[in-house]
């Protein structure tokens, strides 16, 4: 019997898990035309989830002709549809479902293609180039109609997406890819880093450090260090080094938090136990800033009466830390449609210059900086 196989701590709903799982089967042949699926309460006991979660599936299944019902017998895979049915298919291809930004940037993306009639293929590429290539690639030989991609952190000679972004229209989301002249839909990180340090010296912080992992050449990370560092100078403030933990492999953001351990924190650690700790701390993301929570517990200091913490990205999980965090917020569902709505000039014949759309952040102010001009 074939498997479907689910991800339980994904933000990615289990609808569409379940959907994306038998697309792929049928794609790759594990599942053949007229074969029969298990029934629907044998598949929601199976997989421990509710028959209303296999029937939404299975709904949004059957708009796409993967598969067909005759009534008392049973569910079955349909025939592969034509070729030029793809045609009205784009590709969203992200690192991975498990954070909550991809599903957020999916939903602005979605609602615009399916007003203009398209179906949206979601892929991860599991924070792989060869995996990327090979998705570019089989969505270039399927057919799709174009793709949105936040497109991993390789060198050029490395990857695909020159050549297969020469036949097939693509908007690059979150990132531009150095080298590659695609048009890109990104959050004005600058501004965003502005936001942030000129904060905290509003509230009299003067000793800021900026952390991050070691791939400060990624362009969103530069952009942020880049503000920290303006600001700094244009304030007559000390413009220290950054802090860097964890290793220049880009990760998804949920391992690179719950696999630091002490000996990943270290650094952070010894910065936080120094005589000369700084006052104010501005993690390069929130996952970043989830590791200054652990790291200030390990070294006995407490968030914000010792150290102050700003973030990037205003994940969901940011508003119920403790003490709440405050962060910059990335406008994901305008980015993923405005991706959306580039990408369909695109298809209209629009050429793919490359041009960097910017969408404002904003700061969300919470409780995790200490105002220091109101300190006694």
């Amino acid at each position: 019997m074939t498997t479907f196989e689910l991800i339980r701590n994904s933000s990615l709903p289990l609808h569409m898990q379940l959907l994306d799982e038998l697309r792929h089967k049928v794609v790759t042949g594990v599942l053949k035309p007229h074969e029969r699926l298990p029934g629907e309460w044998e598949l929601a006991s199976e997989l421990n989830i509710s028959r209303a979660t296999v029937q939404k599936a299975w709904h949004a299944a059957e708009e796409e002709n993967l598969l067909y019902r005759i009534p008392g017998k049973g569910t079955f895979v349909a025939e592969p549809r034509p070729q030029v049915s793809e045609r009205n298919t784009i590709a969203m291809i992200v690192p991975d479902f498990r954070g909550t930004f991809a599903v957020q940037l999916l939903s602005g993306v979605e609602r615009i293609l399916r007003r203009n009639g398209f179906t949206v293929h979601l892929s991860a590429t599991e924070y792989r180039v060869d995996e990327e290539n090979r998705l570019l690639q089989q969505m270039l030989d399927d057919g799709v109609r174009g793709c949105i991609l936040w497109a991993m952190n390789a060198p050029h000679s490395d990857r695909l997406l020159k050549t297969v972004g020469q036949e097939m229209p693509i908007v690059l989301i979150d990132r531009p890819v150095k080298g590659i002249k695609l048009p890109c839909v990104t959050s004005n990180n600058y501004m965003g880093g502005r936001l942030a340090v000129e904060h905290l010296i509003e509230m009299g912080h003067e000793n800021i450090v900026f952390l991050g992992r070691p791939n400060l050449e990624l362009w969103t990370v530069q952009e942020r260090h880049r503000a920290y560092q303006d600001v700094l100078r244009e304030s007559g403030l000390p413009v220290h080094p950054p802090v860097l933990i964890g290793d220049e492999h880009e990760l998804s953001s949920y391992d690179a938090y719950v696999n630091a351990d002490e000996t990943v924190l270290a650094p952070l650690i010894n910065v936080l136990r120094s005589p000369k700790r700084p006052t104010a701390i501005f993690a390069v993301n929130d996952w970043m800033a989830m590791r200054v929570f652990r790291a200030a517990h390990m070294a006995n200091v407490r968030i914000p009466d010792e150290v102050s913490l700003v973030g990037f990205d205003n994940l969901d999980v940011s508003e119920y830390m403790v003490p709440p965090l405050t962060t910059v917020a990335q406008n994901t569902d305008l980015l993923g449609s405005e991706a959306a709505r580039r990408l369909l000039t695109l298809m209209e014949g629009d050429q793919p210059e490359e041009t960097i759309t910017m969408v404002p952040p904003h700061l969300t102010i919470r409780q995790s900086v200490k105002n220091l001009k109101n300190a006694t």
